[in-house]
Order: structure tokens, then sequence, then C-alpha cells
């Protein structure tokens, strides 16, 4: 069973590299650009790791975000450290980060050293995480499964990513470039837009097919898309 581990970082590609290697070592990763952003999936569910990247962030505002990490979240919080002197470190690790690691390491560095944190931690093994519900759909990110009325929708790894950000995001929408990032793509032209709609298209489709007639997957023009719960006089009608 993979470990679940959040990247907060302004950098994509950076995200992008350390999901291969990450994955090798059985962690899976999803990557949020900021605090806001990543907010909704951490009031979902409980991860085993956080890893916050610093680079890039003002001083002393890298510190505020592992603050608010360890108010919402029991799990270890890392963060990705630029070169600097050693007040910077005391300083995040007062805030409350579990540990810091070197951003100059490499991946396989890092994803070894976030499994031995999560090792000691014990939260690796959490035999029930929490699933994030949306009306009748059921999701569970470690297994990456999803289930609408006790009924397993067959999905493939960026559908399920897709539809796992949308529910998430309960009353809001996922912006294209959110979406893009998931799917492992950095740039927002026109063969990556094309790429997402058509994620969305198959998604449409197996959730019509699946008979989840309450599950309303919506195109936020010019932004990105929104997942909405709508009425079904027929399931009324039967209550």
């Amino acid at each position: 069973m993979l470990s679940l581990c959040l990247l907060i970082s302004a950098d994509p590609r950076y995200v992008v590299t350390l999901q291969g290697s990450l994955k090798e070592h059985g962690i899976k990763l999803y990557g949020a650009g900021d605090l806001a952003s990543a907010r909704p999936v951490l009031e979902q569910w409980q991860f085993d790791a956080i890893l916050c990247d610093a680079d890039g962030y003002q001083a002393g505002s890298a510190d505020d975000t592992v603050r608010t990490l360890r108010r919402i979240q029991r799990a270890p919080v890392v963060v990705l450290a630029p070169p600097g002197g050693d007040d910077g470190p005391i300083a995040t690790l007062e805030a409350g980060a579990t540990s810091l690691i070197a951003r100059t390491g490499s991946p396989r560095l890092v994803a070894l050293k976030l499994q031995r944190l999560m090792d000691l931690a014990g939260s690796g093994g959490d035999p029930e995480p929490r699933a994030v519900w949306f009306g009748d759909l059921k999701l569970d990110p470690r297994r990456a499964q999803a289930v609408f009325r006790d009924q397993p929708l067959p999905l493939t790894g960026g559908e399920f990513e897709l539809l796992l950000l949308l529910a998430a995001r309960a009353d809001g929408f996922v912006h294209r470039r959110t979406l893009l990032r998931s799917l492992g793509r950095t740039s927002a032209g026109e063969p990556q837009r094309r790429s997402a709609d058509m994620h969305v298209c198959r998604l449409r489709r197996k959730l019509r097919e699946a008979g989840a007639s309450t599950l309303e997957l919506e195109t936020v023009y010019g932004q990105g898309y929104a997942l909405r719960l709508r009425y079904d006089p027929v399931q009324e009608a039967v209550a």
C-alpha cells in the first residue's frame, strides 16, 4: 500500500521530478502550488508526510506555513531548504518542522530520508486512512480507488487524480494549471490543454456509464473544471 505525501511547491517541474523518485520508494506524491490550494485536501484526509519547498518563499513566510501545517495535520512536516546559514533552519525547526532536507540533494536522497522519517513516526501504517466523500462518491487516495454507491469506477490513474482533485474542492473548481500539474504536464500550451480536456471528457463518460446521475462535471469557462452535486428525482422517489 502506498504512503501518501503532499508537496507544497511553487515549482511544478520540481513536483514532477520528485513524483517519479518517491513512487519508486512506495510513496504517492500529490503537489500543490501553495498552502491555499493545499488546504482542501489537507482538511479531508490524513497524509503520512508533508513536504514544504522553502525555495521562493520570502524570509520567514515558510515558517508560517509550517505552523499552519502542524495545526491541521499530525504527519511529519519536512522542509526542503535552500542553502543558507544557521538562523533560517533554527527558526524553521522552532516553528514545528520535523526535519530539514537540502533542496539541492538528489530526489533519491529526499525519498530515502522521507521514508525513514515516516518509519520513525509510525504514520505510514495507518490501516484505516480517511476517504474523501462527495455525495455518494467515495475516493480512497491511498489505494487510488473510486466507488459510487458501492460500485467501483474503472478509472485510469489520471482520471482518478482528476476526480480526487475535484471532489476535494467542494463548491470550488480545479484550475487547468492544477490539473496539468497533477497529470505531469508543466506547460500550458495548446497540446497540454487538449490533454486536460480529453481527461475530463473520458471522466464524464465513465461517470455517466456508472449511473452517477447526482454528479455533474462542469467546465468553468476560461478557468478549469468543477464537480457539482445535483438533485436526482429518481433517487428521491425511491427514498
